[in-house]
Order: C-alpha cells, then structure tokens, then sequence
C-alpha cells in the first residue's frame, strides 16, 4: 500500500479522497495505527477533506483494539472540525463502547438519540443489543427489545438472530421461549442457518456450562434449537 501511494505521488498523481479512506481503513483494520494516523495527517494537509466514512472507520477501528480513549479523540475532532455525526457514526461509538465494556457509554449515546427524536434505524437497535450481548447482559437486551416497539424501531432478521444467540448463550430458557413466541407472532420463521449459527455458539460455551447442566439437557435451549432444527 505504501509503494502504492509513493509511486502516486512520484507520478504526480494526487491520492483523491477515495484512496485516502481505503488507506485509513486499511491500516486500520491490520491495527497497523501509526501508519493510519500518517496517512490521516496526509490528508489533512492535501487539498481533500475528510469524510464521514473517514472518521467513522477510524472509531471503529480504534474500538476493535479496545483504544477507547483515541476512538473519542476522533470523534471530538470530527465534531470540533464542523462534522455532524451520521447515524452510522452513532452506530460506530455504540459499537466502540461496547467492545470496550462501557456499556453505560454506549447507553448514553442510543438514549440521547432517542431523545433528540431523530428517526432511529433498527441497524441502530441492533448494535445497542449487540452492546447487551457483548458484554453478558441478555435481560438488558430483552428489555430494550419490548421497548424498541414503543418508540416505533421494529425487528429484522439480524435483531433476532442477536437476540437468540445472545440468549441460548446464557442460558436462558425464558427468554428463548419469549422470543420464540415474539417471532412466531411477527410471521418469522427461523430457518436452518438461523439455527446453525446459534448452535455455534453454544458449542464455543458448552465448557462454561458446568458439570451441574448434564443432567438437564433435554430441558435447555439447545435441546429445544437442536429439536427445530430437524424437524
């Protein structure tokens, strides 16, 4: 990539905005950050502007490496810099927070859109949830669940695919079977994939089940997926 850009610029081909953001999502992505900062600084002194989608992979990117502190310096920088945030930057710093296990950060932005009455995406919803499930909080996702009716964000496939795996991974009967119930009420039904996918999870936590769980098996979710799932 760097020979990329130096043959560019030997040719006296100016790097465009485009080149410049697949860079920054580039280095990014390989957590390769002092080659991200260098190409960010390089665009901030051409003759092109940043972007959204600019800004929006570097918080996502500095999340990805739990770098809370950088990914808001971003952010605080965009604002300061005259940018208005999209709802996929919003996504971006729920999502951030979340991989960084500051879930109330990441309520604290859903929350202040709710309330800047700004029409909410379920893309939205989902990467709130995704908050919830990250960090083991599967009653808390249930109750934004009921709530995102209320304030008029409905369900897509992704949000119940979360949901399930997040709540067949703690466990949780109950919740399962209130899903289950929310699903077959909207018209969804789960197909093969959708069972596969939660079974993988189950699998990756069966150690963390405990030696107390063998002797209840058939009465757990992953009987219940296990059964849907071959029938």
């Amino acid at each position: 990539m760097e020979s990329v850009l130096a043959r560019m610029k030997n040719n006296q081909v100016k790097p465009d905005l485009i080149t410049y953001n697949l860079l920054i999502d580039s280095y990014g992505k390989k957590q390769q950050f002092d080659k991200m900062e260098q190409v960010f600084k390089s665009l901030l002194s051409s003759k092109e502007k940043p972007s959204l989608p600019t800004f929006n992979s570097m918080i996502l990117n500095y999340g990805k490496a739990r770098l809370k502190d950088k990914a808001e310096n971003v952010f605080q920088n965009m604002t300061d810099m005259g940018y208005t945030p999209s709802f996929v930057t919003h996504e971006s710093l729920i999502y951030m927070y979340g991989l960084c296990a500051c879930v109330s950060k990441a309520v604290e932005v859903f929350d202040g859109l709710i309330e800047s009455k700004v029409p909410i995406k379920v893309s939205t919803l989902n990467a709130m949830l995704d908050v919830y499930c990250l960090n083991g909080l599967p009653h808390e996702a249930d109750s934004l669940f009921t709530k995102a009716r209320s304030i008029k964000i409905f369900p897509d496939a992704s949000t119940y695919k979360l949901l399930y795996k997040a709540y067949t991974k703690a466990n949780s009967k109950e919740l399962l079977d209130k899903l289950l119930k929310h699903m077959d009420k909207d018209g969804v039904i789960p197909n093969k994939r959708f069972f596969l996918d939660a079974l993988g999870v189950i699998g990756s936590s069966k150690e963390n089940l405990g030696s107390a769980n063998a002797g209840t098996v058939s009465n757990s979710p992953q009987k219940f997926a296990k059964t849907q799932l071959e029938t």
